[in-house]
């Protein structure tokens, strides 16, 4: 019958004596183990070789974990690594992963990696890190062990990865995997910074879904969104953060719902500008309130400017006496409110250019001038006459811009027939193609060729037949027409005259352009 005592015991009597005896050239302490758990002769010999590997092979993996994550490093270190190195980082990452799955060291490298390879334009690679440092945070969130800041910095840098690698369903599954866990959390213990919180992802689940396809789930998450937020209010109109909970679902329904009946929409942006008023002067020293009004403001006044400049002068006026006024107030951040006087310039320029823009309206258009051409053939001025002629300003980095892409093509293909003829007006960027992310990037010393063969691509991936005419980068063409943000369309009639022109996409803008190119047709 095999000796079966407890190690300690072994090892304190029989298994001491045996290593004494000696035991070949095995150690003291593999001898005591084996006979402690009667593993035969044939045995002992195989599990000695296997754990005298295991020992000896420790302390290498070990080191190569180590150097490779010092390597690592000092690729992040560079301030601008090559291409080669960034794919050295990921592979070295991708190597000492599989060697070693549970090392904590490498899951505070995802982050940075993610940046690293962002940067680069690697978004597949990059959403990966990300939605793995995503799924480490929600577990340590759910278990006490992150705050409701950490997850959500996780969760933009997992979600927007997500949207660029155009892995929009993962994305919107991790958008509510976010919100499941903060609505647990709210529900055990509620706290005012994390219902925000909650508001806000609500809130980008509601965009995703809006513009994946299901607007209606969208509307019942943001109408939710709406009443629980003013629900929340009633009894603690004190706290900064049910404010600017309730302010943001209401600006979710405004955007993104909105009002078939124009004058109600009007009036609910004016109340919500008044709430907004209000309620800033109780919290000025709340930057996210302090943001919403800002913005509304401004708005208001671009708004104004493109029907009544001077109006828009005196709405100008009114806001940098209140903004001197906030600054004042006990608990308010002056540098917020000195910021926005500062801003104040750009939009005296746009009420400017809004003024300008209003006197070429029944002059005659400024002739086209075209440095170069691309995605299609050139159009000199003969090839326009007695034609329809949208000019689109625009780039390929201007996400507005692209948000106009549905209806330019819808024009292009409903009235080119019909003697509409949209020409794309741009700049020479120092953008190319990045193939494998199917975007656009910033490359330097990119060539003037190289750059239209990367907007033919550009058109190619967003379906485009209109030409684009690139106009020379010392040509004041946009200034004539008051360029001061893009997307600009202007719109002339078959007689060379300039009949209307929008700034920025939009609904209303493209009913209003939609509306007057088959007005113009017909004339």
């Amino acid at each position: 019958m095999s000796d079966r005592r407890p190690l300690f015991v072994a090892f304190s009597r029989r298994g001491r004596d045996d290593a004494r005896a000696g035991a070949g050239s095995r150690p003291a302490w593999l001898v005591v183990l084996f006979h402690t758990l009667g593993i035969s002769d044939m045995k002992k010999q195989i599990l000695g070789v296997l754990l005298l590997l295991g020992a000896l092979v420790a302390p290498v993996c070990a080191q190569e974990l180590q150097e490779g994550l010092e390597r690592i490093q000092e690729i992040l270190k560079e301030k601008s690594p090559t291409a080669e190195q960034v794919d050295e980082a990921e592979s070295q990452f991708q190597g000492l992963l599989k060697a070693n799955p549970d090392a904590a060291e490498l899951n505070v490298l995802r982050p940075q990696l993610f940046r690293l390879l962002a940067g680069r334009g690697k978004w597949t690679e990059a959403a990966a890190h990300a939605e793995a440092n995503f799924s480490r945070v929600v577990a340590e969130y759910t278990s006490g062990k992150a705050n409701a800041v950490t997850l959500m910095q996780a969760t933009s840098m997992a979600s927007s990865s997500l949207q660029q690698s155009n892995q929009r369903a993962r994305a919107r599954d991790l958008l509510q995997s976010a919100l499941n866990a903060v609505q647990q959390r709210v529900s055990e213990q509620e706290t005012a910074g994390e219902s925000l919180m909650l508001g806000q992802l609500r809130g980008n689940l509601a965009q995703m879904q809006m513009f994946g396809g299901e607007p209606e789930a969208a509307r019942e998450l943001i109408q939710k969104e709406v009443a629980e937020s003013r629900a929340k209010l009633e009894g603690q109109a004190d706290v900064a953060e049910r404010v600017v909970r309730v302010i943001s679902a209401e600006e979710l329904s405004l955007n993104m719902i909105g009002d078939p009946d124009a004058d109600r929409l009007a009036e609910r942006r004016r109340v919500q500008r008044e709430f907004i008023r209000q309620e800033v002067h109780k919290h000025p020293g709340s930057a996210p309130l302090v943001s919403a009004f800002l913005s509304n403001e401004t708005r208001a006044i671009r708004e104004v400017a493109q029907q009544d400049p001077d109006k828009a002068d005196e709405l100008i006026d009114a806001y940098k006496a209140q903004l001197e006024q906030l600054k004042e107030k006990e608990g308010a951040s002056p540098a917020l409110f000195n910021n926005a006087l500062r801003g104040l310039a750009s939009l005296q320029q746009m009420v400017a250019a809004e003024r300008k823009r209003a006197q070429l309206i029944g002059q005659p258009a400024i002739p086209l001038e075209a440095a170069a051409w691309s995605n299609g053939e050139p159009l000199p001025p003969e090839k326009l006459n007695g034609k329809v002629v949208l000019l689109d300003f625009w780039a390929v980095w201007c996400g507005p811009c692209i948000a106009t892409f549905p209806h330019l093509r819808e024009w292009h293909e409903k009235f080119g027939p019909q003697g509409l003829e949209i020409i794309g007006v741009t700049r020479y960027y120092q953008y190319g193609w990045n193939a494998e992310s199917n975007r656009p990037e910033r490359q330097a010393d990119l060539s003037e060729e190289d750059e239209r063969q990367a907007q033919e691509q550009f058109a190619g991936h967003h379906k485009l037949k209109h030409p684009f005419a690139i106009v020379a980068k010392e040509s004041d063409f946009q200034e004539q027409y008051g360029v001061t943000g893009i997307p600009q369309a202007v719109l002339i009639d078959r007689k060379g005259v300039v009949r209307m022109i929008r700034v920025g996409s939009g609904e209303k803008n493209a009913k209003d352009l939609g509306d007057m190119i088959e007005t113009l047709l017909k004339e």
